[in-house]
């Protein structure tokens, strides 16, 4: 699989809730680094994930960029939380077709504020 199929066919799983096929994409050991929370190994990450989920009413894709061994995605997530509307970028790096790696980079203020109360 390529890349750009593989990052699509993760992105589309999690925001549709299928989260058995999301984990089909992740290595192992994959190494999550974000704004609020670190991961080393998909299962973990993926139990944070499926929590993440359940706060996103909609996932509106802006951008995607693709190589060989990774990839960016930009997009907006709209929550039930007051912190609204979280423009999100997601870096990938892939290996042996799984994503290895992923690096989330958003503002994180607005929810760990809704977080806390």
């Amino acid at each position: 699989m390529d890349t750009r199929k593989l990052i699509e066919a993760y992105h589309k799983a999690w925001t549709c809730g299928d989260f058995a096929a999301a984990r089909s994409f992740l290595a192992d050991d994959l190494d999550f680094q974000g704004s609020m929370e670190q991961f080393s190994n998909a299962d973990d990450f993926l139990a944070a994930l499926k929590q993440f989920a359940l706060m996103t009413t909609r996932v509106l894709m802006q951008n995607g960029f693709f190589d060989k061994e990774g990839a960016a995605l930009l997009y907006d997530c709209e929550t039930a939380t007051p912190a609204g509307l979280i423009r999100t970028a997601e870096f990938f790096t892939v290996s042996g077709n799984r994503i290895k790696a992923i690096r989330l980079v958003f503002d994180a203020t607005d929810l760990r504020k809704a977080m806390q109360a």
